[in-house]
């Protein structure tokens, strides 16, 4: 059920915020999102003639989720790399992220849900830096979400941590099987940073996506979610994660 943040995710998942009906399909760790949507550039930051107003969305979010207004300095929000500007973003490996957002504009249903300013609220910072988004996107029978711990930061989730924390659970239950008394570990609470119930998706599909320069990179599978209006999702790991989130979306897998 789950892709690089499998096993206690879903366990967690399941024990704290899926409905009692609700069956899980996969669960997805995010952690580099980009766009692909028109009148954004790869970073979501609004193209000329496109207007401020994302940037200033960005602030209140940001401000909002910590408690006091945050500078945006160096950071996607004015259109460079976190730490760099061109010559660091000329010179990035030409890799996919793990989460690409396209759609139409910039007030398509994808863009608007993970929108710069969204991100800013994830992150309870407006210094964004797309590298370092975590958070675990998660399909049910019901609906897509990204999940993120009730009580903590999502920017504390990594892959490593949970699979520690799953090994770590694992061996508690074995002790107590063999009779050595160990206090019972609970699963983290989970609540949506963002909700799409699955009416809203009108189609899943495995499409190319040609990472970096066209003329010098081979085209990736990745697994797309499309909503109601045109706009979605593009989920990317290495092969062959695409064509399992296809079969575990259909409930082959």
């Amino acid at each position: 059920m789950g892709l690089d943040s499998p096993l206690p995710r879903s366990l967690e998942a399941r024990a704290t915020w899926c409905h009692p009906e609700e069956a899980i399909r996969w669960v997805f760790a995010q952690q580099s999102v980009r766009y692909d949507v028109a009148g954004l550039d790869s970073t979501g930051s609004p193209l000329p003639g496109w207007g401020k107003r994302l940037g200033q969305g960005i602030k209140r979010a940001a401000g909002s989720a910590g408690g006091a207004a945050l500078e945006v300095g160096v950071s996607v929000a004015s259109g460079d790399w976190m730490g760099g500007g061109n010559e660091q973003r000329n010179n990035s490996v030409p890799e996919l992220p793990d989460v690409t957002v396209f759609g139409p504009g910039p007030d398509s249903e994808a863009a608007r849900l993970l929108s710069q300013h969204e991100l800013a609220r994830l992150m309870g910072s407006d210094k964004l830096n797309l590298d370092k988004l975590a958070g675990d996107w998660i399909l049910t029978s019901q609906r897509l979400a990204v999940l993120v711990p009730e009580n903590g930061s999502p920017r504390d989730s990594n892959t490593s941590g949970m699979v520690r924390g799953a090994l770590a659970r694992v061996g508690k239950n074995m002790r107590k099987s063999e009779g050595t008394p160990e206090r019972q570990s609970e699963p983290d609470n989970l609540s949506s940073f963002l909700e799409v119930p699955v009416s809203k998706i009108s189609d899943v599909a495995i499409v190319d996506r040609t990472p970096g320069d066209a003329h010098t990179s081979e085209p990736r599978k990745c697994f797309r979610t499309t909503l109601f209006d045109g706009s979605g999702f593009d989920f990317y790991k290495p092969e062959p994660a695409a064509e399992q989130m296809l079969e575990m979306t259909r409930g082959k897998s």
